[in-house]
């Protein structure tokens, strides 16, 4: 009888054994470890993600109690107060690295492209005060911000950062490495004319909403014909700050949303594309926040295993790591079903022994010439 692999070994062989030991190696991730390997912790950790276990307890008790398919991923049961310890000392660093390697799997040869368009934003998530002591910034709160990078196309984040929620937005951004020629599409509260006029010598262009308090002198006007747009003009910053950070010139757009009449402003160094195109280029921001959506309902980022500042950074990389493991699946398999519809099969199936492609076939039926082509392509899985 042939062997068939769990659906965990399925989604998670993507990410090569020796790929991973030889970055826990370098991190020193193993040393003086005796009981609990990194890949078993990171094992434990993506499987709390994909099966949505709320709290330690939970995660532990349902990976154990599976501890006949652990052989097969090279993993082993675990106690509970080892892997609370793990997730506190061991280096995040090292599961950030596995996610940029498996992003660049996701991605493929588009992912430092230029003429690319990508989303700047940042989601907040909220922490017990009296838990989370070093995330505290408001009065009786606690939380952290996930800034990231998202590319709409290929619908992944391409950069993110963990900080406290007190870190101002711009601050981050002005760390992230951004890629030449591309376009980068924001909201007002990244809003800084130093940044705008760095972005602007590097070669980068962007697109924000424009406050409304903001100093502007009108350098000259344009025609408009692109539905909704009211005015399109380049202009000068004319604040005395405005003038000293940003001598540059600049593009300032009104349109006007047909979906709610709502009035946006948008400020740009976009000079070239129509005024049409830019008030496209903003609508597409509302995709990072579909995703953060996405990422707070189907994965464990709201509830933390772990108290410690490096146990929330491990728990947040991995849930990335998770849903990059879900978008590689959905795409070897080829279906028509949704990430989510995906992510609740994979779930309630986890630890069951099926060929993932077959079991996503009986939900997604697709041409019989294509299911073959796939079932040959996933073969392998499991051989």
């Amino acid at each position: 009888m042939q062997h068939t692999n769990t659906i965990f070994h399925q989604v998670i062989r993507a990410i090569p054994r020796h790929l991973f030991d030889h970055v826990a190696e370098r991190y020193k991730g193993d040393h003086r470890v005796r009981s609990l390997s990194c890949w078993t912790q990171f094992c434990v950790m993506v499987y709390g993600q994909l099966c949505s276990r709320q709290s330690l307890r939970d995660v532990i008790s349902a990976w154990d109690s599976h501890a006949s398919a652990h052989y097969h991923v090279g993993a082993r049961k675990v106690k509970r107060s080892t892997l609370a310890d793990a997730n506190a000392k061991r280096p995040s660093a090292m599961y950030m690295e596995v996610f940029y390697w498996l992003l660049g799997q996701a991605r493929g040869t588009g992912i430092g492209c230029k003429d690319a368009v990508r989303l700047i934003d940042s989601t907040t998530i909220d922490l017990c005060k009296q838990q989370f002591e070093w995330a505290s910034f408001r009065s009786g709160k606690s939380g952290v911000k996930i800034h990231t990078v998202y590319d709409p196309d290929a619908q992944t984040p391409t950069l993110f950062s963990i900080t406290p929620a007190k870190k101002h937005d711009k601050k981050e951004a002005e760390k992230m490495p951004l890629l030449k020629g591309a376009t980068y599409v924001f909201d007002r509260a990244y809003n800084d004319y130093a940044w705008f006029h760095d972005l602007s010598q590097d070669g980068i262009t962007f697109v924000s909403r424009m406050k409304s308090n903001a100093g502007f002198e009108v350098t000259e006007s344009f025609p408009v014909s692109d539905a909704g747009v009211l005015e399109d003009q380049w202009i000068r910053l004319s604040s005395v700050k405005g003038r000293e950070t940003c001598p540059t010139t600049l593009r300032r757009i009104r349109f006007v949303r047909e979906a709610d009449n709502k009035m946006l402003t948008f400020i740009t160094n976009d000079l070239k594309r129509s005024a049409g195109e830019i008030a496209a280029l903003y609508k597409q921001r509302w995709q990072i926040e579909l995703f953060f959506k996405w990422i707070k309902q189907n994965l464990k980022i709201k509830r933390f295993i772990g108290t410690s500042e490096n146990a929330v950074k491990i728990q947040i990389i991995v849930a990335m790591i998770a849903y990059l493991l879900l978008h590689l699946t959905n795409k070897a398999v080829d279906s028509s079903l949704t990430l989510q519809q995906l992510a609740r099969l994979v779930a309630v199936n986890l630890m069951q022994r099926r060929n993932i492609l077959e079991l996503v076939m009986k939900l997604s039926p697709m041409p019989k010439r294509r299911r073959t082509e796939n079932l040959n392509q996933l073969s392998l899985i499991n051989a």
